[in-house]
């Protein structure tokens, strides 16, 4: 496999992304155009396109997504080199220190979405959550990432807006913060295919 993964467009000002990361709002968050390059993308397809996707469904969400751990040594050893090489530079950006990353494949069709939370769950250890927007054979309409700004009283939260919309753009990644207050959701898809890689990084 070749390396798919490059630091070369990504990361080469780590003190102007640094500096993203903290004035970002509603919390800390990177979005990252043209994250893979040219050569490394259609060997990405190539491997995503081999494994395979079952339809999840709960009270929040709607998708189809590849299992928790990837069934093709492809996808396996696309998430060994995806937390080996942008672990590093993350944690000097985000001041996180992180070693491990999961990675799963999505696809949200018509219909699918993903309602208002956060990642954060005790013991489980998730520091970032990432996606990685896949280019589409039919360009969703609507799937957009979409941050609130909660408001706190006596550290609970009492009510929240909305404060971004992140569109999924092909070959864009998104970085943001797992925290108590990283309330975000994915837009219902109202037409075409929103595919994507997604995970977090863990400490």
């Amino acid at each position: 496999m070749m390396a798919v993964w490059s630091l070369e467009t990504a990361f080469r000002d780590e003190a102007k992304l640094a500096d993203a990361w903290r004035s970002a709002a509603p919390f800390p968050h990177l979005v990252l155009d043209d994250f893979v390059p040219p050569a490394g993308l259609l060997e990405l397809l190539a491997i995503v396109d081999e494994e395979p996707v079952d339809l999840y469904a709960a009270d929040i969400y709607t998708f189809d997504a590849s299992a928790p751990e990837p069934k093709t040594d492809g996808l396996r050893a696309l998430r060994d080199a995806f937390a080996r090489t942008f672990a590093p530079p993350l944690s000097r950006v985000t001041g996180k220190l992180l070693r491990t990353a999961d990675l799963r494949a999505y696809a949200y069709r018509e219909g699918h979405y993903l309602l208002p939370h956060t990642d954060h769950q005790t013991g489980v250890g998730r520091a970032l959550a990432y996606a990685y927007y896949l280019p589409s054979p039919e360009p969703a309409v609507g799937g957009e990432l979409e941050l609130f700004r909660c408001s706190l009283e006596d550290g609970d939260v009492v009510a929240i807006e909305s404060a971004a919309l992140v569109e999924p753009r092909p070959n864009r990644l998104v970085v943001f913060d797992v925290s108590d207050v990283s309330l975000h959701q994915v837009r219902e898809v109202r037409g075409g295919l929103r595919p994507s890689l997604a995970g977090w990084f863990y400490p």
